[in-house]
């Protein structure tokens, strides 16, 4: 009886074993489905905190841009800069001070006023900027004059002439860069480590008190190196826990600063490690309730007849578990060995149902973990969008004028279309003007940052102030008297004429703006020479030959605190709505860029005195673009064929349409590799229109790959304005076949160019 027992007792178990396998076997897989669930989430953890710590750096690197260029500062006016200095630290809590730092070490003026015989030559920061003139983010360092926890950012400051004047310095608040990390959101268990280029810490969550200011451990120097966001398995620095880290070196941005997360996996995952080991249990659980089931009905129902233990066995071996000896009713010994292999029968049917019921439950727990890795990248990828966001901020100009391209095309065609109906004509005129007010904001934008387009032609100062003297007198009203005087001989002034018109028609609007009761506004035009060996010139002006343009009033006048602002991007006296601060900004860009200078002169009540200095022309000078086009050499516009290529779908379709009603046939294309595309078939056209900023290859290598193919094809490059890489990207590669022109661009305008390329080639040919 006990040997029977025991050996079905053993088969039962043996029975049970692929089950217990298979659970084995998935625990393993679960393993490391959270091994790499923790190391995506560690991954993306590093790369939201480095994104964060690049984004203060890069707020730090353009309030020192700011500083460098300031007037208080070029000017080296110690009261001024340090009013300027300590106003920036009281509104930007981030910064402990702020101070400019002559080339010998001594500091003229600090945000907090710092002992005299303090000098700053000692700082290696102070000594890389001073030798490289690159941004330079320093060590982690006690401030001299603050006694707080501080990490240096630098900037070389050249003065108008050439001149280096000094450094820059911002001391950044590790307290506060500290508080920046305490109010991220991060997982419980989470370690965020920050140091600087020697390893020391700077921020450390949690433990900020204790770790900050020292040494990483030697065996963790190599998180500083590499070049790329890394993972490793390692110890914790304070409770010695086995933790995974993901770090960024100091070569990923914020280059010079080394950022690592790390999470304890047993902490992070903890939940669904319990999880994982209820299935295990209940199976276990199972087995031993089954075992102790069959021993206790073997022992009582080993009394069955031999026949019908066979017939059973014969019909459970068909699978059919419903079968029973029908021996339960016996008292003898066979009985009770029937009743309890039919019991046996009856557990094993259960079983298999429960067994598909746990494998059930098992499918549904793999599909949760797989659904909560693919959320995890899928949070990644969101973490690495949102840092690309910060990177596309400097292309908004680019997509505004898209937008404003779009707009005003397809305005244009509405007008077209709907000759006679007044109402629909006023809509479009009104559309027309807020996309031409939206254009001019981004010139604006441009003129102020002197990153505008600049056609420089010979312009005559007397014919230019005549012309403006009748449209002024129209404009500012009957109140304001407009005179102008050019010098007599007076040689042309060397700049671009529409952004010299608009320069001098805004600071004819200010001058009006000060004069609310009326008065006289006198335009005037004079040479001016500045010779070598003189004292600097206030507008800091090089050397050479000028013209001189004055705008002077006789209105309200500044007084010497307003007069210190003016100029100043987005500083404005005028009410809230009436002005944008960006008139004298553009007037100053635009000087600046063009080789010139500006001077405000002003006192309450007397007036004020606008002086604009701008390159005399040599005689006969005229930019290419101003050159005319003789009206017979251009071919018929209708047996011309462009191939327009633009991946914006709304802009390509509408200035196809505006090209097709100014009588051109187009073909267009939506990427580079459609063009080529179209080229290589044998597509017959006679000029390229292509966008700039195209994903994949961008136009201008378009034009290039296309002229390869066709060498005497001309190209048009349109662009909304993405940045210096434009302007790089252009600046030795532009030939006579290429023209560049800014979004928005009037059809009519492009019309005239697609003209003037396809009768320069011709001329050539």
């Amino acid at each position: 009886m006990k040997r029977l027992l025991t050996r079905l007792l053993l088969v039962m178990s043996v029975a049970m074993l692929p089950a217990l396998g298979f659970q084995i076997y998935t625990e393993h897989e679960a393993r490391q489905t959270r091994a790499l669930l923790v190391r995506d989430e560690a991954l993306s953890l590093v790369r939201l905190v480095s994104g964060e710590q690049n984004r203060i750096i890069e707020g730090a690197e353009q309030v020192l841009t700011t500083i460098t260029g300031a007037p208080a500062v070029q000017d080296s006016d110690t009261e001024r800069c340090h009013r300027l200095l300590a106003n920036l630290v009281e509104q930007s809590p981030r910064y402990n001070n702020a101070l400019v730092v002559q080339p010998d070490g001594h500091i003229p003026c600090a945000a907090h006023l710092l002992d005299p015989s303090i000098n700053g030559a000692d700082r290696p920061y102070f000594r890389e900027a001073l030798r490289t003139g690159d941004f330079v983010l320093g060590e982690y360092t006690i401030g001299r004059g603050t006694g707080l926890p501080t990490i240096h950012i630098a900037k070389r400051v050249i003065g108008t002439d050439g001149r280096i004047i000094g450094v820059a310095v911002l001391a950044l608040n590790i307290g506060w860069l500290s508080d920046q990390v305490e109010q991220l959101s991060l997982p419980a268990g989470a370690i965020v480590t920050i140091t600087d280029r020697n390893g020391t810490i700077l921020v450390r969550r949690p433990g900020q008190a204790r770790f900050s200011g020292t040494q990483t451990p030697g065996d963790s120097r190599f998180l500083l190196d590499g070049k790329e966001i890394g993972f490793a398995e390692m110890k914790s620095l304070d409770q010695g826990r086995p933790v995974m880290v993901a770090f960024a070196p100091l070569a990923v941005e914020p280059i010079g600063l080394s950022i690592r997360v790390a999470l304890d996996r047993d902490i992070t995952f903890a939940a669904l490690v319990r999880a994982n080991w209820i299935g295990p249990a209940l199976i276990m659980l199972g087995i031993m309730l089954a075992l102790a089931t069959a021993a206790l009905l073997g022992s009582r129902l080993i009394g069955r007849p031999i026949g019908r233990l066979i017939g059973a066995a014969e019909s459970w071996r068909g699978g059919n578990l419903g079968s029973r000896t029908g021996l339960g009713g016996e008292q003898s010994e066979f009985g009770r060995l029937g009743t309890a292999l039919d019991a046996m029968a009856a557990a094993l049917g259960e079983r298999e149902a429960e067994l598909r019921r746990l494998n059930t439950g098992l499918e549904n727990r793999v599909s949760e973990e797989v659904a909560a890795r693919e959320a995890a990248q899928a949070r990644a990828a969101q973490a690495e969008r949102m840092q690309a966001l910060g990177q596309l901020a400097g292309g908004v100009a680019h997509d505004f004028n898209n937008v404003l391209q779009a707009v005003e095309g397809a305005a244009l065609l509405i007008e077209r279309e709907s000759k006679g109906q007044e109402r629909i004509n006023r809509l479009v005129r009104l559309a027309l003007e807020a996309t031409a007010r939206g254009a001019s904001v981004t010139r604006r934008l441009l003129a102020f940052g002197r990153r505008g387009d600049l056609r420089a032609v010979a312009i005559d100062a007397d014919a230019l102030l005549a012309g403006l003297r009748e449209l002024l007198a129209h404009t500012l009203g009957a109140g304001t008297e407009v005179s102008v005087v050019a010098e007599p001989g007076l040689r042309p002034i060397l700049a671009d004429k529409g952004q010299l018109e608009t320069a001098l028609v805004n600071l004819a609007t200010n001058a009006r703006d000060a004069m609310p009761k009326g008065g006289a506004l006198k335009l005037r035009a004079a040479a001016d020479i500045i010779e070598a060996n003189t004292p600097a010139h206030p507008a800091g002006l090089a050397p050479g030959r000028y013209v001189r343009l004055t705008v002077a009033d006789t209105g309200s006048g500044m007084d010497a605190a307003t007069l210190l602002h003016v100029g100043e991007p987005f500083f404005t006296t005028k009410k809230t709505g009436e002005g944008t601060g960006l008139g004298v900004a553009m007037v100053k860009g635009f000087a600046a860029q063009s080789g010139g200078g500006v001077r405000i002169e002003s006192s309450p009540e007397q007036g004020t005195v606008v002086s604009l200095w701008l390159p005399q022309a040599d005689t006969g000078a005229v930019s290419r673009a101003a050159l005319p086009v003789a009206p017979e050499a251009i071919s018929p516009a209708g047996a011309i064929r462009l191939l327009l290529v633009d991946d914006e779908k709304l802009v390509r379709d509408v200035l196809a349409e505006q090209l097709e009603d100014e009588g051109f046939s187009t073909v267009t294309a939506s990427n580079a590799a459609e063009a080529l595309a179209l080229l290589d078939a044998g597509e017959a056209v006679d000029l390229l229109v292509s966008d700039f900023s195209m994903p994949g290859m961008d136009g201008l290598a378009l034009i290039h790959a296309a002229q390869r193919r066709r060498p005497c094809l001309p190209a048009v490059l349109l662009t909304g304005y993405s940045g210096d890489g434009v302007a790089l990207a252009l600046g030795t590669n532009v030939s006579g076949k290429i023209v560049l022109l800014r979004k928005p661009i009037r059809v009519e305008d492009l019309a005239d160019r697609v003209h003037v390329l396809l009768t320069a080639v011709e001329k050539v040919g």
